[in-house]
């Protein structure tokens, strides 16, 4: 066993790095972007919302570059573009009336996203009287925004780092100054380029020498910045507040989700087990029929339907509480312990029964499937013969030979545990995993969806090395070697 569970362990690494790399070239291929919001309507219709307009062209590439959009998504080759196709692309621009305003934005942006790379070619165009204001001017704007830095950000920030955003704040604000306006004539716009080209002369840093473009091409894409950030288990920050991390966020949540996902399995694998056994032993007969009916009518009925008829029917005349895990935060820290998981029991018993009972309506009948199977072997016929009791046979023989087939299927769904119920969390107002991660689906946080692409996964694997070791104590016959 030690041997397999070393391979399998030298191979999580390699399938997480696969699983990563499918959802992040996805992710980064659909359509829209950080700035694009979707709004709910009171209907439940999603209508999206444009922001590009209102933040102006230059912030709504520096807000791009925030979110590492402003790269190429596996290989970087921009640094070696030549200044010919430079030139042909900003003549492009400047020549507004042959393309349409969806173009216009589309190239503006693209250019916006490669000026970091090319800020030597932008600075010659800029400076050649012979081009057209129109294009001189393009160049030189598209100059400061590629050499617009973006700072540090996060909670815990180094000294180096505290001291690399002063300069960086510096160099934006003088750069920001010189940004050329439709109404700066000629004189002006030539004073503009002359301190530009001080400023480039005073940051030599910022040219690329040829040993220099080859690690671009490798290291600055947007594959590789997040590889980078998720080996150091660095999952970034929400896109609403840079100051919280996802880490920090999803271990506030993760005790609401993992107990809205543990409990129903534990439950879910005894229950299931208990009625898939007598359906099997009473086969074709009354208990076996109605208990089909029952799991039937109860896997037919949406999960939105029961839990809001649970609460008007249950929780309203009984006075059960239906909101919240627990009471609220003044009442619950006056609570002894006891008390206090009481009052959580007392809470998650509607939102627990809601989302048990399609799982069990399922996993019974598929027990009752492999529970009839074993049945049929022959070691169980054995069994009978030597006179074992029926319950001996069921628990020792049957259902631990049965209990396989759960294993599986309830392994697979072990990567869910960190989404845990969306639907439940909203209507009974938890405030798990499942709604944030909603949350970050309808504001496009990208660092929320990818971590919890990245913990699915992982969970995944592990709930099913996790089954294949159950499997060796479930079947002596079953070997990992």
């Amino acid at each position: 066993m030690i041997h397999y569970l070393v391979r399998r362990l030298i191979l999580l690494p390699i399938t997480l790095l696969a699983i990563i790399l499918v959802n992040f070239v996805i992710l980064n291929l659909a359509p829209g972007d950080p700035v694009t919001r979707v709004e709910i309507s009171e209907t439940g219709e999603a209508s999206r919302q444009e922001k590009t307009q209102a933040a102006g062209e230059n912030q709504y590439l520096q807000f791009r570059e925030h979110y590492g959009l402003t790269l190429p998504l596996l290989m970087n080759s921009w640094p070696s573009i030549p200044r010919e196709k430079v030139a042909i692309g900003l003549a492009k621009l400047t020549d507004r009336e042959k393309i349409s305003v969806k173009e216009y934005h589309a190239l503006y942006t693209l250019w916006g996203d490669r000026a970091r790379f090319l800020m030597s070619h932008l600075l010659d165009e800029a400076k050649r009287v012979e081009r057209s204001m129109a294009m001189r001017r393009l160049a030189t704007n598209l100059f400061i925004r590629g050499g617009t830095r973006q700072g540090y950000m996060g909670p815990s920030l180094s000294e180096g780092q505290k001291l690399k955003n002063r300069k960086i704040a510096r160099d934006n604000s003088f750069l920001h100054e010189l940004y050329v306006s439709e109404i700066d004539g000629s004189e002006e716009l030539n004073l503009k380029v002359g301190k530009l080209v001080g400023w480039f002369e005073e940051n030599p840093s910022i040219s690329l020498s040829g040993w220099e473009k080859t690690k671009i091409f490798f290291l600055e894409t947007r594959l590789y910045r997040y590889l980078s950030r998720v080996i150091t288990l660095d999952f970034g920050t929400l896109r609403n507040d840079a100051n919280k991390t996802v880490i920090s966020e999803v271990v506030k949540r993760i005790k609401y989700s993992l107990t809205l996902a543990v409990i129903p399995m534990l439950l879910t694998f005894g229950l299931c087990q208990l009625f898939g056994m007598i359906m099997a032993v009473k086969h074709n007969l009354w208990p076996d029929i109605s208990l089909n009916i029952v799991f039937l009518i109860l896997f037919a009925i949406p999960i939105f339907v029961a839990a809001p008829f649970l609460i008007e029917k249950v929780a309203l005349p009984h006075s059960l509480p239906f909101s919240g895990f627990h009471a609220q935060h003044e009442i619950y820290t006056t609570l002894t312990s006891q008390k206090r998981l009481a009052d959580i029991a007392l809470h998650i018993f509607l939102p627990l029964v809601a989302i048990i009972y399609g799982s069990l309506a399922v996993q019974a009948r598929l027990s009752r499937t492999a529970v009839l199977e074993v049945l049929r072997q022959d070691y169980v016929t054995t069994a009978k013969a030597k006179g074992l009791p029926m319950h001996t046979i069921l628990i020792k023989h049957v259902g631990r030979n049965a209990a396989i087939t759960i294993v599986t299927s309830l392994a697979a769904s072990f990567g869910v545990i960190l989404g845990g119920s969306l639907i439940i969390e909203t209507i009974f107002e938890i405030n798990g995993f499942g709604r944030f991660f909603y949350d970050a689906i309808v504001n496009r946080d990208y660092n929320v969806v990818l971590f919890s692409a990245f913990a699915g996964s992982f969970l995944t694997l592990i709930g099913y090395l996790i089954a294949d070791i159950c499997y060796t104590a479930l079947d002596p016959r079953v070997s990992l070697e």
